[in-house]
């Protein structure tokens, strides 16, 4: 797929859609790049051309300008969250073997702009290469880990281009370095229609508010993203035609929540990790998935799935599959993923990460087991499960809640409530020994709940 000379990559999939000169690619407040401003950009040669980069951009709209400029020129280009520490990013970088970083504020060591690196060429211009794509692990319970993709494995799951397509407004929530928000920008770019990245620094409401005056119709968001959201004033404004979550458990509240506010909007919830790309879309409305796609030869969106000891396992589909040092895979290409699982009435459940048990007594106990429960309180809008260190008990819980807007807080009466609610319908060792009423839960820039604090 080419469309002029050295272009072999993520811009050249969006110019073969022969969309007109004054379509809106990717637009942000204040910015805008259109298919005439893309034909410029890449009729521009890449000082870099061959070489290994890494992206290290703040403002979304800067990132997936330099990933349109640059895929299919660099022989490399590694995605690094605005977030991730100077000492992580070097380590990274290193590990790669990239020396060349590429951001979008001055001020940060040793960086270039991307203006810098892309000017006009004498000669021949290199052949177009196939990039890799070397992107992060969230890095919520750990030091980042490095994850290799190709091409292939990165837009797998990108559906087929429709005329109605170029009506559709995506919203870009996620960090575009993240896995997450390569899909999003693949989806929307490759299929005609149009990004809407928000400014780095807005609010919740600011984005909101944003995004109903763009007239977004697609969001794909974390099911925190998606709490947060739902506790913003003018979320019921949105016209969205899809609601897609991703990233951590979709529980049912949640899902009853957003089928409530968008009745209209087709609801799905995607497994899909680092390691293992995009894996299956669940689209029937309920938390986990039946139990027969576990069933040997099942194929659920090309992808085969395998409980063991309680444990998800997944063969991605196609042939392309990421690569990396912490990757456990098996002689049949099928993938350890650290989800915990169990069956329950037919259904499979998600329990939560294997890093995110918690050693109450003796007893484990999984954080996120603990939050849905929780979640379907009436008056909780959102909750936390941290543990602190006892020299007794090995851990004592935390609970940290957000209510929901339209309940009147008395603090101490919540307390008691959510403390008795607990107490019915939650075992002795799962039961949090303090409980706090908060206005805000941490969620890191990967969309998910922060479990350290």
């Amino acid at each position: 797929m080419r469309t002029q000379a050295g272009i072999n990559g993520l811009a050249s999939g969006v110019l073969a859609l022969d969309l007109p000169d004054d379509h809106v690619l990717i637009r942000a407040p204040g910015k805008v790049l259109r298919v005439a401003d893309l034909r410029l950009l890449v009729s521009l040669g890449v000082v870099l051309a061959g070489a290994g980069v890494a992206l290290g951009m703040a403002d979304p709209f800067d990132m997936v300008r330099a990933l349109l400029a640059l895929d299919g020129r660099v022989g490399a280009l590694m995605l690094l969250s605005p977030d991730l520490p100077e000492q992580a990013r070097r380590a990274l970088m290193r590990d790669a073997g990239i020396s060349t970083l590429i951001g979008d504020q001055p001020d940060i060591e040793g960086a270039v702009l991307l203006d810098q690196v892309l000017g006009e060429r004498e000669g021949v211009w290199p052949p177009p290469v196939d990039t890799r794509w070397l992107l992060t692990t969230s890095g919520t319970t750990g030091t980042p880990k490095l994850v290799i993709h190709e091409r292939a494995s990165i837009f797998r799951a990108v559906k087929a281009e429709r005329a109605e397509n170029r009506d559709h407004r995506w919203a870009m929530l996620y960090d575009p370095s993240r896995f997450a928000g390569t899909q999003v920008l693949a989806q929307a770019l490759l299929t005609g229609a149009t990004l809407l990245a928000p400014r780095p620094g807005m609010t919740t409401g600011e984005i909101i508010e944003w995004l109903c005056d763009e007239k977004c119709t697609h969001i794909s968001a974390t099911p925190s993203l998606w709490r947060r959201l739902l506790m913003a004033p003018g979320a019921m404004r949105l016209p969205l035609r899809q609601v897609t979550l991703g990233g951590e458990i979709a529980d049912d509240a949640i899902l009853a929540a957003l089928k409530g506010r968008y009745p209209q909007a087709r609801i799905t919830h995607i497994y899909a990790s680092t390691e293992a790309g995009t894996g299956f879309v669940v689209r029937d409305g309920r938390a986990g998935f039946p139990a027969g796609w576990l069933e040997r030869g099942v194929e659920v969106d090309g992808a085969r799935l395998s409980m063991r000891d309680g444990v998800l396992w997944l063969r991605p589909p196609g042939d392309a599959h990421a690569t990396a040092s912490h990757i456990t895979r098996d002689a049949e290409g099928y993938i350890r993923t650290g989800d915990r699982i169990a069956i329950e009435d037919g259904r499979v459940r998600f329990l939560g990460r294997e890093d995110t048990t918690l050693n109450v007594g003796g007893v484990k106990v999984q954080a996120e087991a603990v939050e849905e429960i929780v979640h379907a309180h009436p008056a909780v809008a959102q909750c936390r499960i941290t543990g602190k260190p006892s020299a007794m008990m090995g851990t004592l819980l935390t609970l940290s809640v957000v209510p929901r807007a339209e309940v009147a807080v008395d603090a101490a009466m919540l307390r008691q409530d959510i403390a008795q609610y607990c107490k019915a319908h939650l075992p002795p060792a799962a039961r949090p020994a303090t409980i706090r009423i908060v206005a805000e839960i941490p969620v890191s820039i990967a969309g998910k709940t922060e479990r350290a604090g």
